[in-house]
């Protein structure tokens, strides 16, 4: 019986030795921040003045270049596919909205066609934490915690942000009470979190135009905050291997204010000083918020986690057809403008690629399959992108060796979330949500 049992056991060696189901994740972890909108043109400048501490001490140690992107250069589409490393006529998704049978409607997580790095490592027993990404309500079932990001686009609101009571906003769900309560005490301290960019701005100051372009940087500040909390109360929660954070304040910042900040960026703007010198400091400002929150995240990863920043795009003076210069004279979309990308951590080599014309610089597209292969796993060949090797030390890529490349991971339908009619009809009620982060900001009954 003993002789039988062990025969049994060598059996079941052997068929685990022989299972063909695909090489397993090797111990790792990543700390992935994204800064919509991020450039070199201001970030490396206010890194050399000692205004962005925490980037600059990543920098330091660590790896700096351009981050190759794509045109038309859509935020939607750009994270999906810094989140898939494939094209958008691959993963889907092309446009910040679509038409549905319910109307138009914003991109939701169901519509992106492929599996994303959280899909890929946590299928693959590999915990993550995924938090203010772009298109990711209603919440996936991932292996770990999803704080998901939903834009209310018919309260003229384009980046995401968690609203109160929201359905399918977190998972695991049972978390979707403490949200609320993350939500709610944020909304309380918005004028609070508004002055780190705007200081103490005169009541009633500037024109209609000006007062909402400050309420959709305001906005978009209160939902970073949001973001930024949940993802350190998640992963304090809920420690994970894989932790990717999304912020927009950059972007919109850039966005709104890059007239006060560059006034002779463009002849045919006349900015008036004193509006220099109220918003002038805005979009540097962001930069700092950022930062500091960038530092809050590095300081609670462990010492050994490999941490990764990259922005979508660059920036750049822009004059939009069908909008006043100011409602908006900062943009992208008309012209290829690289983004940002640092790295440090275990394995990586200390270089600046900035101004060497001939190195082989990161793209959006290579960051998932470069993700992959820290954590032991394959490059599939149906992605676009490619591991960056140039990334990491002689030393290291030695001894952690490419893992031959597999035709795909979508093996089998990727999991959606089902939607219900009454979740739908909650998606319309998040503006009033919005009505009350107004009231919060001081922009209803008076400031």
């Amino acid at each position: 019986m003993r002789l039988h049992r062990y025969l049994a056991v060598l059996c079941l060696a052997a068929l685990a030795a022989c299972d063909d189901s695909g090489p397993k994740a090797r111990a790792a972890k990543v700390l992935f921040i994204g800064v919509d909108g991020a450039t070199w043109d201001i970030a490396g400048p206010m890194m050399e003045r000692g205004e962005l501490p925490n980037l600059k001490a990543l920098a330091d140690r660590g790896f700096v270049a351009p981050l190759e992107t794509f045109q038309p250069s859509l935020s939607p589409v750009i994270w999906t596919t810094i989140a898939t490393g494939k094209t958008k006529e691959q993963h889907g998704i092309t446009d910040f909205v679509h038409g549905t049978a319910h109307g138009t409607e914003p991109v939701l997580s169901n519509d992106r066609r492929v599996r994303a790095i959280w899909d890929l490592l946590g299928e693959r027993d590999v915990r993550v934490g995924i938090v203010g990404w772009w298109l990711t309500w209603p919440a996936e079932v991932v292996n770990g915690f999803m704080v998901s990001s939903l834009s209310v686009l018919e309260a003229g609101l384009w980046k995401g942000s968690a609203y109160v009571g929201m359905p399918r906003q977190i998972h695991p769900a049972a978390w979707s009470a403490d949200l609320d309560r993350l939500v709610e005490a944020e909304q309380k301290r918005a004028p609070e979190t508004a002055r780190a960019l705007f200081g103490n701005l005169p009541a009633g100051f500037g024109t209609a135009m000006q007062k909402r372009v400050i309420l959709d940087t305001e906005s978009a500040l209160l939902s970073d905050q949001i973001f930024f909390e949940s993802a350190k109360s998640c992963s304090r929660r809920e420690p994970v291997a894989f932790l990717a954070v999304y912020c927009g304040i950059v972007d919109v910042a850039s966005h709104r204010m890059w007239r006060y900040l560059r006034p002779k960026d463009k002849p045919q703007w006349d900015v008036p000083l004193a509006d220099v010198d109220a918003l002038g400091d805005v979009i540097p400002a962001a930069y700092r918020w950022v930062d500091r929150k960038i530092g809050e995240l590095v300081a609670q990863a462990d010492a050994d986690t490999l941490i990764l920043v990259a922005s979508d795009h660059g920036f750049h003076a822009e004059m939009r057809p069908a909008m006043s210069d100011e409602e908006r004279s900062g943009g992208h979309e008309f012209a290829l403008l690289p983004g940002i990308f640092v790295a440090a951590g275990p394995g990586v080599r200390k270089a600046d690629l900035r101004r060497d014309a001939t190195a082989k610089l990161p793209s959006v597209y290579d960051l998932t399959p470069t993700v992959l292969h820290v954590f032991g796993l394959p490059r599939a060949t149906d992605m676009e992108g490619h591991v960056y090797v140039e990334l990491f030390t002689s030393e290291w890529s030695a001894a952690h060796a490419l893992v031959p490349e597999i035709a795909t991971y979508e093996t089998s339908p990727r999991p959606t979330v089902a939607i219900t009619a009454e979740e739908r009809a909650a998606v319309a009620g998040a503006k009033d949500d919005i009505l009350e982060r107004l009231k919060s900001l001081g922009y209803l009954g008076g400031k």
